[in-house]
């Protein structure tokens, strides 16, 4: 994904909410369950990592990525952002092939 992707997609989420929180129990089944979900229905997912550690956050972002399938747009503080292209839906992919 190009520089120009990134900054689009990380302006695009901006603005939208936490759709997942991730707290003390770490990655789960379910919250596994809940990321696909929303990757499927929306490409681009917002969480929220509660732990107070920068490099457990960023190891915990990464392992999400892998097991959906997914790209890390950004992570801010405790906040990372997820993209993955639904061809079904193609809500941002039609803007990112522009860019």
């Amino acid at each position: 994904m190009k520089g120009k992707q990134k900054a689009w997609l990380k302006k695009k989420a901006h603005n939208m909410p936490v759709n997942v929180m991730i707290g003390d129990k770490g990655i789960t089944e379910s919250l596994v369950k809940s990321m696909e979900d929303n990757l499927q229905a929306n490409e681009l997912v917002k969480i929220s990592i509660s732990h107070p550690d920068r490099d457990v956050r960023k190891e915990i972002s990464e392992e999400l990525a892998d097991k959906t399938e997914s790209f890390i747009v950004a992570i801010i503080g405790k906040t990372t952002i997820f993209y993955r292209e639904n061809p079904e839906t193609k809500h941002y992919s039609k803007e990112l092939g522009k860019l």
